[in-house]
C-alpha cells in the first residue's frame, strides 16, 4: 500500500483531495477549540483534558501526515509525531466517552470494563502497530508487511471498540434515560434521537475508515482519519452537552422561556437548533464539569449526580 514506508507520488488530483481533508481536519479542531475554550468554565478534570488531547492529537495526526507524504519534512520524524497523534487521537477520543458515562448509566461495572477494555486495547493495538511502522519506515525490510497487516487489525479493533461504546451510549440512554428525558418534553425526547444518531454517524464513519484501508488505499486512509475523528469529536462534544443540559434541568424550564427572576437563558448548542434553558441561581449548574454540586465524585474529580438519583429526586420533591 502507498505510503506505508515514506512519501508518495500522487496526481493533481489526489495531491488536492488530500490537501483538503487536511484542510477540513484543521478546520474542525479550530471550531472544537473555539467551543472548549467557550464552554468550560473551570480547564480541570477527565472531561477537559481528554478533550484537549485528543483535539490536539487530530491536528498533530494531519499536519505531520501531510508534510510526510509530501516529503516536506524528513520521513522518520513525522512518523515518531504521527503516532504521537495517533495515540492522542484515537484512544483520546474513547477516554472523552468513558469520561461521560457517568450520564447515562448507573453501572459502575460499565464504566470499569470501558476502561479496562481502553486500557488493553491501546497495549496490544497501538504499541505492536508503533513499533512495525517505525521499524519499516528506518528500513527494516521485514516489518513492512507484518505493518500491512497489524494496520488492518488495529483499525478494525478500534473501531469495534467504539462501536462498543456507541452502542452503550445508545442502550443507556433509550432504557435507563427514557423516563427521567421523557419528562423533559420534545426537547428531552429530541436529545434521545440525536444520542441514537451521532452515534450510528460515529459508527458509519468507522466504517468507511475500515472499508477504505481493506481497498489497500493506506495513504487516503491515513488522510481521512482525522477528518472522521474530528466529526465525531465535535458531534460528540455537542449531543454530551446537550444531554448533559437536559439531565440537569428542571423539567419545567423547558415549557418557560424566562425564568421567574427574568435571568438571562443559557443557550446549550444542540444539533439542530439553540436550545434554551432557564439559568440556576448556581452558574456552575452548566459546567459540562458538573451536574449537580454537593454530590457523589466521578473520575474527573468534578461532582455529579448519576441518572437514577436525579430520576429519584423528580418524585421525591414534588
Amino acid at each position: 500500500m502507498r505510503g506505508e514506508t515514506g512519501p508518495v507520488h500522487l496526481s493533481q488530483a489526489m495531491a488536492m483531495v488530500m490537501a483538503g481533508l487536511l484542510t477540513l481536519s484543521c478546520w474542525n479542531v479550530l471550531e472544537i477549540s473555539f467551543y472548549i475554550l467557550t464552554t468550560f468554565r473551570r480547564y480541570r478534570g477527565l472531561y477537559f483534558w481528554s478533550m484537549v488531547i485528543a483535539t490536539f492529537g487530530i491536528l498533530l495526526h494531519a499536519v505531520t501526515g501531510f508534510l510526510r507524504y509530501f516529503a516536506l519534512a524528513p520521513n522518520l520524524p513525522m512518523c515518531f509525531l504521527i503516532c504521537l497523534g495517533w495515540y492522542a487521537m484515537v484512544t483520546g477520543q474513547s477516554v472523552v466517552l468513558y469520561s461521560r458515562l457517568h450520564l447515562v448509566t448507573t453501572h459502575e461495572y460499565y464504566r470499569r470494563w470501558v476502561l479496562v477494555m481502553i486500557i488493553v486495547n491501546f497495549c496490544i493495538l497501538h504499541i505492536p502497530t508503533t513499533i512495525l511502522f517505525l521499524g519499516a519506515n528506518n528500513g527494516v525490510e521485514n516489518f513492512v508487511h507484518p505493518f500491512s497487516i497489524y494496520e488492518q487489525i488495529q483499525l478494525v479493533g478500534f473501531a469495534l471498540q467504539e462501536t462498543v461504546i456507541s452502542a452503550l451510549y445508545v442502550w443507556e440512554t433509550t432504557t435507563s434515560l427514557r423516563p427521567l428525558l421523557s419528562l423533559k418534553g420534545p426537547r428531552g425526547t429530541r436529545v434521545i434521537i440525536n444520542v441514537v444518531l451521532v452515534n450510528v454517524i460515529a459508527v458509519l464513519l468507522d466504517a468507511a475508515l475500515v472499508t477504505i484501508e481493506f481497498t489497500h488505499h493506506f495513504d487516503v486512509q491515513t488522510t481521512f482519519k482525522p477528518v472522521v475523528y474530528s466529526i465525531k469529536l465535535l458531534l460528540e462534544f455537542i449531543v454530551l452537552n446537550s444531554l448533559l443540559a437536559a439531565i440537569q434541568t428542571p423539567a419545567g424550564s423547558f415549557h418557560n422561556p424566562s425564568s421567574e427572576h427574568g435571568q438571562p437563558d443559557v443557550f446549550v448548542r444542540g444539533l439542530d437548533s439553540i436550545h434554551t434553558f432557564d439559568r440556576p441561581s448556581n452558574p456552575s449548574l452548566h459546567d459540562p464539569e458538573r451536574l449537580v454540586s454537593g454530590d457523589r465524585r466521578t473520575s474527573s474529580g468534578e461532582s455529579v449526580v448519576k441518572p437514577l438519583e436525579i430520576w429519584n429526586s423528580h418524585f421525591s420533591h414534588p
